[in-house]
């Protein structure tokens, strides 16, 4: 009976040991291979399963990037610093260039000479400056003959103007009397006096036998071209003041 048993038992045994050499092991898990793979030494799993071999990856990927960055991106030509640059300052507006004002050192004198006319009348110089340099000298007459001693403040004494600073209109008025022609160019005295209605114009009857000869207190040209001459002088340089220095 206790041999039965022990052969019963046997062939038990026997049986589990076929089974389990018959059946498939099953496959590690991937942590079990991991651990398998490190503790042979043999870690190369494939690289989609390799965290090392990923992060090194990343890291690279990261540098190349950063790199990228450090390189200037290259910029068409037409919209280079220097040529956006250019093409501002070519469409802003330039500023005008510096007109000098025309007035400085401009300015006319009359002055006496020692001449006079055939009828005794003296001759006085008109004489033109240009930013300070002498550029025109014309013979004029101012009063009568007759009527230089009379007092040059007084209105209606037809004596020469009174000395002084005169300003001067930039552009001359019709002439409204035949002693006076055709243009006549006020002037004002710029200090106090009784004398009203001076000016500058051409004296038609210069030397003329007609008891017209000079003026009532203006300052009149000898020549009726050399009247135009002034008047361009005027417009052109726009002269500040006309100064009157005569001896008497």
């Amino acid at each position: 009976m206790l041999l039965k048993i022990t052969l019963s038992l046997l062939g038990c045994v026997g049986v589990f040991v076929y089974i389990s050499q018959t059946q498939p092991k099953s496959s590690p898990s991937f942590d079990q291979q991991l651990e398998l793979n490190h503790v042979q030494g043999n870690f190369e799993s494939k690289p989609s399963l390799n965290i090392k071999n990923l992060s090194t990856q990343k890291q690279q990927q990261w540098q190349d990037f950063q790199e990228t960055q450090k390189t200037p991106l290259k910029t068409p030509l037409s919209l280079t610093q220097e040529t956006v640059t250019q093409e501002i300052t070519s469409s802003q507006p330039k500023s005008p260039e510096p007109i000098e004002p025309v007035a400085i050192n401009n300015y006319m004198t009359l002055t006496a000479t020692e001449k006079t006319n055939q009828l005794g009348n003296p001759i006085y110089h008109l004489q033109l400056y240009a930013k300070g340099q002498l550029i025109g000298v014309y013979p004029t007459v101012t009063g009568k003959a007759k009527t230089q001693g009379k007092n040059r403040h007084q209105a209606g004494s037809k004596a020469p103007l009174p000395n002084g600073r005169y300003s001067v209109a930039s552009t001359p008025v019709a002439g409204t009397d035949p002693e006076v022609g055709q243009l006549f160019l006020p002037i004002e005295p710029q200090f106090a006096t009784g004398r009203t209605a001076l000016g500058i114009h051409y004296d038609p009857s210069f030397e003329k036998s007609n008891g017209e000869d000079g003026t009532e207190g203006c300052i009149a040209l000898t020549d009726e071209s050399q009247l135009q001459q002034v008047l361009l002088y005027v417009q052109t340089y726009q002269p500040e003041y006309l100064e009157v220095n005569l001896p008497f």
